[in-house]
């Protein structure tokens, strides 16, 4: 599953729901503990996040997780 993840996809997903959200990139930091440099990453495509990482931003953002890796 993990290898056909799509990255626009995910970083469209992300972005849009942080944006809904109105959620500052350093709050949701806080709340998911990943970095805000690497939430930036995710957002500008310059990183695949692991499964991991996937999780911990659905949970902080309240989405399926499955709405980022379908």
């Amino acid at each position: 599953m993990y290898d056909k993840l799509n990255m626009p996809q995910i970083k469209n997903i992300i972005a849009k729901n942080i944006k809904k959200r109105d959620i500052p990139v350093h709050q949701l930091e806080q709340i998911s503990g990943i970095s805000t440099f690497e939430i930036y990453e995710i957002i500008n495509g310059q990183l695949l996040p692991n499964l991991k990482t996937l999780r911990k931003l659905s949970e902080a953002l309240n989405i399926p997780l499955t709405d980022l890796i379908n």
